[in-house]
């Protein structure tokens, strides 16, 4: 589609596994043209399976699925000199690059910095690296990001062990700080060449709140488990008949909250810091209230009262609650026999198109390298 905002941008993707991929399919989804570019072999996600799209001899893994809509799959062996020479004429037609090798190995294929802004002196290139600093030539993956950053520290129940985030968030948080990093250089062309993140950075400075918790006090924080260390009621509760959250970030909140329970609202609980102090007892008064009252009845009273609260849902409950609030159409699309979530950033409105499925490997590798030569 010629209106989305970065149609006409090219970008070459030489990223794997899902901080790049990640980062390119939100440029794709916001209409760039983005050539996967793979080794013989592909990106290792697509082995990550079962559940396959199709035939696992297809190699198109759900995992690998997720983070490579809207792009086009061509295959280069970069250990060969023709096959460098193809990537090489095709930098000269793109805007930008990223990809995620270590520094050794992208000097070793001429994409560093220097080299590039040499070569192809308009080409913005962005690299998401694993490690900072002198150690940028470590390997790094999601959960090695989170032990080291202190993520795992301050996550779990307070006298449990460390543990992870269900998900790759630091996967995704730096894969965001890419795309937002060179769509900047994109807007301000001539004034960066080039966007470095590295997960572990962005894992550390990620921690916000817990970050400046440490660094306002000194003292390391620790677990607290589904509670908040700063906010009270901020954590789950079990009604009668299933878990909910309160989220209640304000007094006017935790005010209406106690009027929903039918809980005196006691002068000495009234703010935040007070709460905070006497968590305990914050935490056993609403629970003795909630646990008296279903669940579904007692959202639909703190909705009515502005009070932040849901469900815990389970991931096809929140599936189901996408298709509901998006009605007429519903929230999922279907293309190539493959079920997507669609893009969360919306454009006048609308939902960005999913122009293309996620590609079989080289899928399209005759139709770019044709492109350039004609």
């Amino acid at each position: 589609m010629t209106d989305l905002p970065l149609a006409g941008i090219r970008v070459i993707d030489l990223s794997r596994v899902l901080a790049g991929p990640f980062a390119t399919m939100l440029l794709g989804d916001l209409g760039a043209d983005v050539v996967k570019v793979e080794p013989p072999d592909g990106d290792e996600s697509r082995a990550w399976g079962p559940p396959w799209w199709g035939e696992p001899t297809d190699r198109r893994s759900a995992y690998f699925a997720s983070v490579n809509r809207n792009k086009r799959s061509i295959v280069l062996d970069l250990h060969t000199e023709a096959d460098r020479a193809s990537l090489d004429g095709l930098l000269e037609t793109a805007d930008l690059l990223v990809h995620n090798y270590r520094p050794s190995t992208a000097a070793r294929l001429g994409l560093q910095p220097d080299a590039l802004r040499a070569s192809h002196p308009r080409l913005i290139a962005a690299s998401v690296g694993g490690f900072p600093g002198a150690a940028a030539d470590r390997p790094a993956y999601d959960i090695l990001a989170q032990a080291v950053s202190g993520l795992m520290s301050v996550t779990g129940e307070a006298t449990g062990p460390p543990m992870k985030a269900g998900v790759a968030l630091l996967d995704l948080l730096a894969g965001l700080e890419c795309a937002l990093g060179a769509l900047a250089a994109l807007v301000g062309r001539g004034r960066a060449t080039s966007v470095e993140v590295s997960l572990v950075e962005a894992a550390v400075s990620g921690l916000t709140n817990v970050l400046a918790n440490r660094l306002a006090t000194g003292v390391d924080q620790v677990r607290h488990g589904n509670e908040h260390p700063n906010i009270v009621p901020y954590q789950p509760f079990s009604a009668a008949d299933g878990d909910l959250v309160l989220a209640v970030g304000n007094d006017g909140q935790f005010a209406r909250l106690c009027g929903v329970l039918g809980v005196p609202l006691d002068p000495a609980l009234g703010t935040n810091p007070q709460r905070v102090a006497r968590r305990g007892d914050v935490i056993g008064l609403l629970q003795a209230a909630i646990s008296a009252r279903p669940r579904d009845e007692l959202l639909a009273a703190l909705e009515e009262a502005d009070v932040p609260a849901g469900p815990v849902n389970g991931v096809g409950e929140a599936v189901e609650m996408m298709e509901r609030a998006q009605q007429p159409g519903g929230w999922v699309t279907e293309v190539d026999g493959i079920r997507l979530a669609p893009s969360p950033i919306r454009l006048d409105g609308a939902t960005t198109p999913i122009r293309r499925p996620p590609p079989l490997l080289g899928e399209h590798t005759a139709e770019v390298l044709g492109e350039r030569s004609g």
